[in-house]
């Protein structure tokens, strides 16, 4: 799926919908996520139990309308190499993982 972020004070967010957080296992109680990056690709899942030996952050996702918000700081930006004015974004779930990068021109 191609989407574009939007502005969120000074950061870019992208807007994850009730039935994708679903699948991902966010609830009413737990908004947090974890994020790795590897390879320009940013993997965003609950949990990475069946990946070794991989360093991740936790971000808590944002309440925004009937789904959530993700926040992208400046850092993760640059290493997804995306410029949010021009660039959008292709976003794929493969077994409750939202994989997303760049999306080819």
């Amino acid at each position: 799926m191609k989407k574009a972020l939007t502005t969120n004070g000074n950061s870019w967010q992208l807007y994850i919908n009730k039935p994708i957080a679903d699948l991902l296992g966010i609830n009413k109680v737990d908004y947090t996520v974890n994020l790795y990056i590897e390879k320009r690709v940013l993997y965003v899942s609950k949990n990475f139990d069946n990946i070794s030996n991989v360093s991740f952050l936790t971000k808590k996702l944002i309440k925004r309308g009937s789904g959530f918000g993700l926040n992208f700081s400046i850092p993760i930006l640059e290493l997804l190499d995306i410029t949010p004015e021009k660039d959008m974004l292709d976003i794929i779930l493969v077994e409750n993982k939202l994989i997303i990068k760049k999306l080819k021109r």
